[in-house]
């Protein structure tokens, strides 16, 4: 076999997209799926990229060094972070759209035209546009689509789409390459998804374990180097989308309960298959119009022309954060007016309704600096109250921020933040990146804590690490996600190589 390609930039001195984390690791790699001295790729490229990430892993364990993905570089934590090597893994962009049917457990062998085989660096956006292609769809997504595949789904990323879940939760399986270069394929043994054969394909040994499948999923590069996934796509589908401005007090107990009946939403009936929310804190009062919700309706698939332009239809979440640092919070008495009126230009009342794929209406790439965000989770009965904890603080601590809500089912991934059931509600509070919006951060999680309302962190946002807080959200999957993490990783010195300064702040890095 050729030598993998190895190339990188030594302290490269960057920072992420949304500019508020800076890192400067020894080495950051630009993987590639390249052979050495051969410019040309090979055919079939994976093998390629597969040695390079172990190539990695060797140069990081011989010289007693620590190595993470960096994915999109998407996260506004440092999850990806590392002081010494660090993979850009954008290049590892391979893709399989079906399988061959040999290669499946019989119970997927009728869907594997619709089973995905995706490399780590590959981009949603890239998935977005190749599926579409193929008229299929991805279950559900961010409201960005900056991300790749692997960097959404390890740090737990989640549409609104009440009914699927996050992104990890389509996962079938992980082809992890670890400690000494040894990699594994990883499936649940409740619900394995390929066969021998395709692991014989891959070279790769098979491991079928609920437990360690679950912590892999959501594990923020901690267990590995993620070289691939494997998900079932959908069929192509249009959403229909409506906004519409409520008074909080109309909406304060749907958020508690989704019973959307009183709403009167247009469009359909029932619980929409997207329902979301923005609340803007200083216009919570009766009349003020100050909780704009969007809602979308599945609608089957029709083809039509392709637009003059690309359409971009984004809604409530990732994207507000992506115009957010627009605004300013040095003048506290003119926050109320200016998020009101960013609110107002980024989600205008429409009850007319607008048809659009999910590739082109999740699909906010437009970023601007001076942004942040904390996302928490929460089971759906405390969403209320947690919500007025956050209007309060924010009332009497004005900062330039809005709460962007959402609504998934729990997940098994042991640490997910969106754990609680019967759904969770995800609160997103985008705001300015300053020092008023971390002493409100900081006020909030207190209010909370003191309100006992459990809730849980995004691993890609901003949060307040505590392993004791997290033991108290999580119970005994902590443990789990630790017993499966040493399970993988069976020296001190190999639990080292994946660890990084997120994990020992949480506590999980033993």
């Amino acid at each position: 076999m050729p030598d993998p390609y190895l190339q990188f930039d030594p302290y490269p001195g960057t920072m992420n997209k949304h500019g508020n984390v800076q890192f400067n690791p020894q080495r950051m790699y630009n993987a590639w799926n390249r052979w050495d001295g051969d410019p040309n790729p090979p055919d079939p490229r994976w093998p390629a990229g597969l040695a390079v990430l172990q190539a990695i892993i060797a140069a990081a364990e011989n010289n007693n060094l620590s190595v993470r993905g960096l994915g999109g570089g998407w996260s506004l934590s440092d999850a990806a972070v590392s002081r010494d090597y660090m993979v850009d893994s954008k290049g590892l962009n391979y893709l399989k759209i079906g399988l061959d049917p040999s290669y499946c457990d019989p119970y997927f062998a009728n869907v594997s035209s619709q089973l995905i085989f995706a490399q780590c660096g590959i981009s949603v956006l890239e998935l977005n546009n190749n599926l579409e292609a193929n008229d299929l769809a991805l279950k559900t997504s961010g409201a960005s689509n900056g991300q790749t595949i692997c960097g959404a789904v390890s740090t737990g990323t989640h549409g609104s789409g009440n009914q699927i879940g996050s992104m990890q939760d389509f996962v079938l399986g992980l082809h992890l390459v670890s400690a000494g270069g040894n990699h594994f394929w990883i499936e649940p043994q409740s619900r394995p998804a390929v066969t021998q054969a395709f692991c014989d394909h891959l070279g790769t040994t098979l491991i079928r374990d609920d437990d360690l499948f679950n912590a892999v999923r959501v594990s923020f590069g901690s267990f590995g180097l993620v070289h691939a996934v494997l998900f079932q796509a959908t069929s192509i589908y249009l959403l229909d989308q409506f906004v519409q401005h409520f008074d909080y007090s109309q909406v304060r107990n749907v958020i508690g309960t989704l019973d959307v009946s009183s709403l009167q939403l247009k469009g359909g009936t029932g619980l929409p298959y997207h329902f979301s929310l923005t609340v803007n804190p200083y216009a919570a009062g009766d009349g003020q119009k100050g909780a704009y919700v969007t809602w979308m309706f599945q609608r089957p698939f029709h083809p039509s022309p392709p637009p003059d332009q690309p359409v971009v239809t984004t809604v409530p979440g990732d994207e507000l954060l992506g115009v957010i640092g627009t605004l300013t919070d040095a003048v506290p008495g003119a926050i109320p007016a200016a998020v009101t009126a960013l609110l107002d230009s980024q989600l205008p009342e429409n009850l007319t309704g607008s048809l659009a794929t999910p590739g082109q209406t999740f699909a906010a790439t437009n970023i601007t600096t001076g942004g942040t965000s904390c996302e928490l989770g929460v089971a759906i009965a405390d969403a209320p109250a947690a919500v007025d904890t956050v209007i309060q603080v924010a009332q009497q601590n004005p900062y330039a921020g809005a709460i962007a809500l959402r609504f998934v089912p729990p997940s098994d991934a042991l640490l997910a933040f969106t754990k609680f059931a019967p759904y969770t509600c995800t609160i997103e509070l985008v705001a300015v990146n300053s020092n008023r919006t971390r002493d409100a951060y900081n006020k909030i999680w207190d209010a909370l804590e003191a309100k006992n309302i459990p809730h849980a962190f995004h691993w890609g946002q901003i949060a307040r690490p505590s392993f004791q807080q997290l033991q108290g959200v999580f119970g005994d999957r902590v443990d789990r996600w630790l017993a499966a993490r040493r399970k993988m990783l069976t020296t001190p010195k190999a639990l080292a190589t994946f660890s990084n300064d997120l994990l020992q702040s949480w506590g999980l890095d033993t």
